[in-house]
């Protein structure tokens, strides 16, 4: 063999590899000869493929790392949401407060559970509520408005101060619109 442009590769043994003088012919006959250059421009595509390698393992973290955090947000606001939905529906009249305080509750919860935080809220802080039609009406206590019959617009402002509900409040609001008409 006089080309002295081939070398034998072995991956097995790469410093023999290169140590092979190129005028001696392989002892074994299955062995492929590689012309120099080839064997420069492969190391070099294995070296930069290891090196993507490692990237992408790097990126993969990093996403895995952003997803988790991304599913701890979203957690974070579908409980807060629900802690909303309770409140609201408990009819409490700080909400921000409400919120707050129940969130405090469920941290010191080994199972979270939103709506037994928000009945323990209600008992414990009741002020932070409206108290409910079925118990302001049996107070026993006189209005300081005489009711009078006949006047809807009274009516609709009283049932708008109780109840608190966005429907009568605009009823009120119409009906007044009318009278001053």
């Amino acid at each position: 063999m006089s080309d002295p442009e081939l070398q034998v590769v072995d991956d097995l043994a790469p410093a023999e590899a290169e140590d092979m003088p190129t005028d001696v012919e392989p002892a074994e006959p299955d062995v492929k000869l590689v012309p120099v250059t080839e064997s420069i421009r492969y190391r070099r595509r294995a070296q930069a493929a290891e090196q993507q390698l490692t990237e992408l393992r790097q990126q993969y973290t990093e996403l895995q790392q952003s997803l988790e955090d991304a599913e701890q947000q979203v957690a974070m606001t579908e409980r807060r949401r629900r802690i909303d939905q309770m409140l609201i529906d408990s009819e409490a009249i700080d909400l921000e407060a409400a919120r707050l305080l129940t969130e405090a509750a469920i941290e010191q919860m080994d199972d979270a559970d939103v709506e037994l935080a928000v009945d323990e809220l209600r008992q414990r802080k009741p002020y932070l509520f409206r108290r409910s039609s079925a118990h302001s009406g049996g107070s026993g206590s006189m209005s300081a408005h005489p009711r009078r019959k006949g006047q809807p617009v009274n009516e609709a402002a009283e049932a708008a101060a109780v109840t608190g509900d966005r429907r009568d409040l605009l009823r009120y609001l119409r009906l007044r619109r009318r009278r001053s008409h």
